[in-house]
This record gives structure tokens, sequence and C-alpha cells, in this order.
């Protein structure tokens, strides 16, 4: 049955609700739709603060599809206009529309920028353990991660971890934490911890996920394995997520695989994959995408 459009200024949360799950489903040309109708609806109603949130959730659906540039634009047209909404600043609304802008940046690899936006929104200290700052909990961990703050990244992911199982929705569907965390261990020389949690990841969404949440996960544990094993959760990753909305990750999933097979010295196979893989980055506006493809294209050995 077809998502019947916001009524109104009230009835716009109900309908960004009901886009959410459509774009949690992977519906997201769906989603991206009703999202446009939500930002036309709160632009007519005059109202800041539902138009702040119509653009932060068409940046989330944005970011999902692979579309950088346009995920950016909304989520700082969302922030902008959050600012002068009269918005709690520190609340959750405040909360959701920088975690989605922070996804995006991760993506497009603006790691001072991000952290910037955190220290300036007040964010960047202790959070309350509702589930409206889990989310900003998550990318903080991803972002400490990229930036080389490897034990803050850990303590925000585990304390994700921690509180999903408190709600008893400890799922990759809901935010792969175990994944998250495996790529860190990994670094870090935990190779069996890792193992152990992305395998678990694996399985989850193996029994209950979507395509996109397996790929990811397998995507991870393509870069956890060695040898034969990392190589065929890699191969096996690209193949589920070409079969789904998610370019991006698709994109990244290419360049991994293109990264393991240069470590294999298999480098004609391994320029073929990262040829792919640079095209679509490219496609997806990801400037550290493009250049890390570019550098294992020319045959660097680069994280």
């Amino acid at each position: 049955m077809p998502l019947a459009p916001p009524a109104g200024a009230d009835d716009l949360p109900r309908y960004l609700h009901a886009l959410r799950r459509l774009a949690d489903a992977d519906d997201l040309a769906a989603a991206h739709s009703g999202c446009t109708l939500a930002v036309d609806a709160a632009g007519r109603d005059g109202s800041a603060a539902g138009l702040a949130m119509a653009y932060s959730q068409r940046s989330s659906v944005a970011r999902r599809m692979g579309r950088l540039p346009e995920a950016a634009r909304d989520a700082e047209a969302s922030a902008e206009l959050l600012a002068v909404s009269g918005t709690d600043p520190t609340g959750p609304a405040a909360a959701l529309v920088l975690s989605r802008r922070l996804a995006v940046l991760l993506d497009l690899g603006d790691l001072d920028l991000a952290d910037g936006l955190l220290v300036e929104a007040g964010l960047d200290g202790d959070l309350p353990d509702e589930p409206e700052f889990l989310l900003l909990r998550y990318v903080r961990g991803r972002l400490h991660t990229a930036a080389a703050r490897p034990g803050e990244g850990l303590a925000e992911l585990y304390r994700c971890g921690e509180r999903l199982g408190v709600r008893r929705s400890d799922h990759p569907g809901v935010l792969p934490w175990r994944s998250a965390v495996a790529s860190v261990l990994v670094g870090l020389g935990a190779r069996e911890a890792a193992e152990r949690l992305v395998a678990e990841e694996v399985a989850l969404t193996r029994r209950h996920g979507l395509a996109s949440a397996l790929g990811r996960a397998l995507r991870i544990q393509g870069q956890v394995r060695s040898g034969a094993a990392g190589m065929a959760a890699a191969v096996e990753a690209i193949r589920v997520l070409q079969g789904t909305p998610r370019r991006f990750e698709l994109a990244t999933a290419l360049v991994d695989h293109g990264a393991l097979l240069n470590a294999a010295r298999q480098r004609p196979q391994a320029r073929r994959v990262l040829r792919d893989g640079l095209e679509l980055a490219q496609e997806c506006g990801s400037p550290a995408l493009v250049a890390r493809a570019r550098e294992l294209f020319a045959g660097r050995t680069v994280r």
C-alpha cells in the first residue's frame, strides 16, 4: 500500500518515521521520493524544525544510495535550519541531525570538519544513554577510529553494544557495532577477537538481515580473516552488495578487495577490481575513497 503523504506540519513526524522504516528496509528510491515530498510539505508550512528534519532524512537516504555530494548539501541545510528553529541544540533532534551529517563526512573522508562540528555542537563529551543518542555514539566511535583514536573509538562502540543489549535490540540492522569494533581490533593485532565478533555479525545478518547488512559484514570479514578465507569473504561481499542499492558500500568493497589482491601479489586481478572501484567511488563523490583506490591501483600499500 502506498505511503500516504503528510497532511500538514503536525503529520510530518509520522511521515518521516514511515520514511525511515522504508530506508531501513533498503527501499531507498521510494524513501528518497518521499523525503522530497516531506521537504516540499514542510517548506509550504513554514516549519523550520520540520524542514530541518525532512532535509536530514533525505540526507541519510542519499548517503545510503551513494549520492554523497547531495547528502552533504542536505545535511548542511538541515543543520542550518535546526539552528534557527529554536530546537534544543543538544537534544535528541540535534543529535540525530549531527549524527547523519557526521556519517556523510566520514564517507567523504573529511575528518577534520567532522571533529570540528562535533566540538562546536557541544556533543563531544558525555552523552545520555537514551536510545535517541545511540546513533551519535556509534558515529562518534567510527570518527574516533578513522582519526587514529582507537581507544576512544572502541569505548564508544562497545558502549553501543552494551546499550543495545539492555534494550534487547542488539542486531546489526540497528547498529553494526561488532564489525566496527572488529575493524579496529585487527589493526591493533587482536585478530582472534576481531574474527569472533565479525563472524557473529555475519551469522546474525545471514539469519535475519538485509543483503546490504550482510554485504557490509562480509566486507569487514574479508579484512579481518587472513588468506583464502578473507579473500572468499571479500568476493562474497561484492556479490551480495551488487544486488542492493548501496552503491558506496559496493565501491568500498571493491576497493577493499583490490587491496587484498594487491597484498596477494595478484596485480592484474587487483587492477581490474580497483578500476571498477575507482569508477564507482568517483560516481559516489568520495574524494577519500577515490584517493585510496588510485594509490592501490598504482601498487602502493594503503589501509
